[in-house]
């Protein structure tokens, strides 16, 4: 009986080194798989990560178009956020003069509140620049 397994043992071997080598590979495969899953897993993080990003930059600029109060474009037809943004300096320039112009009403009518008698229609005219305090 010993002697019928060995000779069952020898005569399998060359299957049995066969199975190990395909075992050898599919660990090797499997290994290999699991290091490009990691890779993949670690760049969907990345893209998601940048994703998240650029939506707050987009929101960042859309709340600045609106705050500026950028005009449509030409016929009616919408822009886009990359057109509202390329005008938001001179939409810049013309809320930062509407503000003042704001501010300096607001002042103007605090001073006049509370002295009335105060002229300031020479303030409205705007001052020489030689002129003297007097």
């Amino acid at each position: 009986m010993v002697l019928d397994l060995k000779i069952l043992m020898y005569q399998n071997t060359d299957e049995i080194e066969k199975l190990k080598k395909i075992k050898e590979d599919s660990d090797r495969e499997a290994l290999t798989v699991l290091q490009q899953l990691k890779t993949l897993s670690e760049s969907r993080d990345s893209m998601q990560r940048e994703l998240v990003e650029m939506r707050e930059v987009r929101d960042a600029a859309q709340e600045i178009a609106e705050v500026m109060e950028i005009p449509e474009g030409n016929e009616g037809e919408p822009l886009s956020l990359a057109g509202k943004l390329r005008k938001v300096p001179e939409a810049f320039e013309r809320y930062v003069s509407t503000n003042t112009h704001q501010y300096v009403g607001h002042v103007f009518r605090l001073v006049k509140s509370y002295w009335p008698t105060t002229r300031l229609d020479a303030l409205g005219k705007g001052a020489k620049a030689d002129c003297t305090d007097e």
